[in-house]
């Protein structure tokens, strides 16, 4: 922390003296002043000459930031604030900077679980601090929140806040972190704000049925000591998820695996207005077997059990499949364009004056329809797993070690873990591991690069990125 400290005040100086000409003129002036004491009337003037040509220079190369790169960011407050990072994640730091605030909660998403896979626990956990920050703004249990979603619309020009799977698994994540740190009141609070993300859209709730984060929940009660109140979260567990079974009493460790490729999003309709959801590339492994060496485990060998599929999460809202969401918004395109058609063609057979009248009624409600953005916004958090499976040991003494294999069916998998977390607390303990492989990509899928070039020219929304920013340095 100190050394970002100091590396975003120096950050700060340079930024001040490349990109305040006037200063820079003012610091010029004054060095020519200080030598000038000593120097001929000729070298004063020389000098005064030159201060001035680095100022107007200077002011040039502002000018030219300015047209290049509007309010910013400029190429030295990226590399500032880029080269103090992980270097495995700074592909992904550039592209949350640069992204400004219409990407903010996807950007830090995908930061935030890549840092988990790298082993950067401290990235990881301000990446996801910073998403659910934005999230509970907009989704949070609360009147404020309440409010702020009543004019919330997740168009394609908006600031992304995700589905409700993806704002579930953010809070997924961070409850892991919190469980790896041993603060189990935190990663309770975390899965439970999971499981209610699942039952939110913007204008409607569902039932709840994402079992895993209630069976999560109920581990943290079962490390507590609360014996009573994990059981009942365990039921709820097991009743939303056919075979998955509560841990044995003297359990004390928990693996959880994370296998496949997660949900993608499609656009369907005639007007491209419809959000659809389906399952990601096709994967090899099915299940993952842990294996738990020392501390005199039992059992030995420990073969997780599907406890929740996030693609099933996302096709389905209370359990029930749904074929898309934004339906809404294509049936008032084709109504108003309807209406205008018939107003125009009303105004052809009426003729005179009022016809006038109607055709121009119905061409400029013609326009409004044909103006009117419906596409439907695809930008997805690509890299989530599919399932997620979790099994439970009980180890006798803290003294041991654990591996994981992948398998289908019965046929173990060469596949090697792109991800491994550990958490070693008083009474408890916990591992997970995911199956794919730790890909940093930049590039945000689904991404409309006209919107996103049109959004980011406006003078408002540069003013807001130049907000965010900061916001980053705090």
């Amino acid at each position: 922390m100190k050394r970002h400290l100091i590396s975003s005040v120096g950050s700060a100086i340079a930024l001040v003296v490349c990109l305040n000409p006037v200063l820079v003129a003012a610091q010029e002036a004054a060095a020519s002043a200080a030598v000038a004491v000593n120097q001929s009337p000729e070298e004063a003037k020389a000098a005064a000459k030159a201060a001035k040509a680095a100022a107007a220079a200077e002011a040039k190369k502002q000018r030219e930031l300015q047209r290049l790169y509007g309010l910013g960011p400029y190429p030295v407050e990226i590399d500032a604030f880029v080269s103090s990072r992980p270097e495995k994640l700074r592909p992904l730091y550039r592209t949350l900077y640069t992204g400004g605030e219409r990407n903010a909660v996807l950007n830090l998403q995908r930061l935030g679980l890549a840092a988990i896979r790298s082993g950067e626990w401290g990235a990881a956990e301000w990446a996801f601090d910073k998403a659910l920050m934005r999230i509970e703004a907009i989704y949070a249990d609360n009147p404020q929140a309440n409010a702020a979603r009543s004019s919330f619309h997740n168009e394609a020009n908006k600031d992304f806040k995700g589905e409700p799977y993806e704002r579930s698994m953010a809070y997924y994540y961070r409850g892991l972190l919190y469980l790896r740190a041993g603060d189990y009141d935190n990663a309770r609070a975390s899965f439970k704000g999971a499981e209610y993300q699942d039952t939110l859209s913007e204008a409607e709730t569902y039932q709840g049925d994402f079992a895993i984060m209630n069976y999560l929940v109920g581990w943290t009660q079962k490390c507590q000591g609360q014996t009573s109140s994990a059981e009942e979260s365990f039921g709820i567990a097991t009743k939303a998820q056919e075979g998955l079974a509560a841990p044995a009493a003297g359990d004390n460790v928990l693996f959880l695996a994370e296998i496949g490729n997660g949900p993608v999003k499609t656009r369907g309709g005639s007007s491209e207005e419809m959000l659809q959801f389906g399952p990601g590339p096709a994967y090899e492994e099915s299940g993952a077997l842990f294996t738990l060496t020392g501390g005199a485990a039992s059992p030995a060998e420990v073969r997780t059990l599907a406890a929740s599929s996030v693609t099933y999460q996302a096709t389905t809202r209370g359990g029930r499949a749904i074929d898309g969401i934004m339906k809404g918004k294509a049936n008032l395109k084709q109504t108003t364009g309807g209406i205008g058609s018939a107003a125009i063609q009303a105004g052809v057979m009426q003729g005179g004056d009022a016809g006038m009248a109607s055709m121009g009624i119905g061409l400029a409600m013609s326009l409004f329809a044909s103006a009117m953005k419906t596409k439907a916004d695809i930008r997805q958090w690509d890299d989530l797993p599919d399932q997620i499976m979790v099994g439970t040991a009980k180890a006798k003494s803290p003294k041991w070690s654990s591996t994981v294999t992948f398998v289908k069916g019965d046929q173990k998998l060469e596949t090697k873990p792109g991800g491994w977390m550990q958490g070693d607390a008083k009474g408890c303990s916990f591992v997970w591991a995911q199956s794919r492989p730790n890909e940093i990509v930049e590039t945000i899928v689904g991404e409309d690069a006209g919107v996103a070039r049109a959004v980011a020219a406006k003078k408002d929304v540069q003013k807001k990125n130049q907000a965010f920013r900061q916001w980053l340095e705090l």
